[in-house]
């Protein structure tokens, strides 16, 4: 409110008088009238000076709080973080120290405090949303008796005045208890917690909740993404049909001519206490060490990866128009661009390869066009190492494979 004044130190000083020299006199006047005699009902004179006071001394008590806090300078407290939520890890919610590399998700030591934002309703807003609400229930109430018990006979005046309160009365009414359910969690201490992390291989994002700076429940997830490496391959038989191979060679080519990028890519969801369901009020645990739960999921995620760009042939074309045209010429004829349009029907999002396979083998034509291209490109001098097979043949869960090039 006194910020539009801050033109200096001046302004700032100036302002805060004004504030308070206002302040004091609605302070004042709500005195005086509390003071005053009213010659009418006890009642209805209660309900009055009830209005008057709740709205003048409301108005006066937060302009004498903007006041102080222009002189003082405002002083933003940030709520502090539950030890309990800085000792888990905040990619996967295993317990680690933070000045140590995590030995589930391989995070790096970070200070994970700063990683965290703290939302704790503060009392005064409530307080003052009591008393101003509470203000129009008293004149709610003071319009819908006063007239009727003055005398007032007319109909039009009556339903007239019974309306007015009753729209009072509601608006009051519903003020008053949203403002008693805001102020009972700011007076119990409650507050939510919200935190995100990103980095180049590593993001993290995830909620939770506290009570008087103790950790009730802390839910996250968080996305690894590795190096490709080949899954171990155990002894025995060779369990893989043909069809497999060739589509695992197929994602190698299409990787190894640089039409898709693969990476191999681990999911964490995880739940540290017990998180309230419905919008219940969550509640927390006196005794014993908070319940953990944590789900993780490996898989090779394939995207595609952006059309090539050829350069267009210098002093062939005098007009800059022309050269818009001749580079449209040039991705239509170039063979792996039509193969990554041909594919751009099938990962227009990154998808799971075994997503991929699936929805080619409900294609039998497409599966075997796509085979085809991946064939050609091999043709046309793609090399595909064995390794980046294997790496292909183990996300698809098919690690017992002893595959031919």
């Amino acid at each position: 409110m006194l910020d539009d004044l801050d033109f200096g130190t001046r302004s700032r000083v100036l302002g805060a008088i004004c504030a308070f020299a206002l302040a004091l006199f609605l302070l004042a006047l709500a005195f005086g009238i509390l003071a005053a005699p009213f010659h009418m009902h006890p009642v209805l004179a209660a309900l009055l000076k009830g209005f008057i006071v709740l709205l003048l001394g409301s108005i006066g008590a937060v302009l004498l709080s903007l006041a102080a806090q222009t002189l003082m300078g405002k002083r933003e407290k940030t709520p502090g973080v539950p030890d309990e939520a800085l000792a888990h890890c905040l990619t996967c919610g295993e317990r680690t120290p933070n000045d140590a590399v995590c030995p589930v998700c391989g995070e790096p030591p970070c200070d994970r405090s700063h990683a965290f934002t703290v939302n704790k309703e503060g009392w005064a807003g409530s307080v003052f949303g009591l008393a101003l609400f509470g203000a129009l229930l008293c004149l709610g109430l003071f319009v819908l008796i006063g007239p009727y018990h003055d005398g007032e006979r007319r109909v039009w005046v009556l339903l007239a005045c019974g309306a007015l309160g009753l729209l009072l009365l509601a608006v009051g009414g519903a003020g008053v208890f949203g403002s008693i359910l805001t102020l009972r969690s700011a007076l119990g201490g409650e507050s939510t917690l919200q935190y995100a992390v990103t980095s180049t291989e590593w993001r993290a994002s995830g909620s939770g909740s506290a009570s008087w700076g103790k950790l009730i429940w802390l839910a996250g997830h968080g996305r690894v993404v590795s190096p490709l490496s080949p899954s171990p391959r155990s002894e025995g038989g060779y369990r893989v049909s043909p069809g497999d191979i060739q589509f695992a060679e197929m994602v190698a080519t299409l990787d190894a001519a640089g039409i898709v990028h693969l990476t191999d890519v681990t999911m964490y969801d995880y739940l540290l206490g017990d998180k309230p369901e419905n919008g219940a009020r969550p509640r927390a645990r006196r005794n014993g060490p908070l319940p953990f739960t944590r789900t993780k999921k490996r898989s090779l995620r394939i995207r595609l990866a952006p059309f090539f760009r050829t350069a267009t042939p210098e002093g062939e074309y005098d007009d800059g128009l022309s050269d818009v045209y001749v580079m449209d010429e040039l991705l239509a004829s170039e063979p792996r661009n039509a193969v990554s349009r041909f594919f751009a029907q099938y990962l227009l999002q990154e998808a799971d390869v075994r997503e991929l396979r699936q929805r080619l083998d409900e294609n039998p034509v497409h599966r075997a066009q796509a085979l085809t291209h991946a064939r050609a490109l091999r043709e046309g001098g793609i090399v595909v190492a064995q390794e980046l097979v294997d790496v292909v043949l183990g996300a698809l869960g098919d690690t017992n494979a002893n595959p031919t090039a």
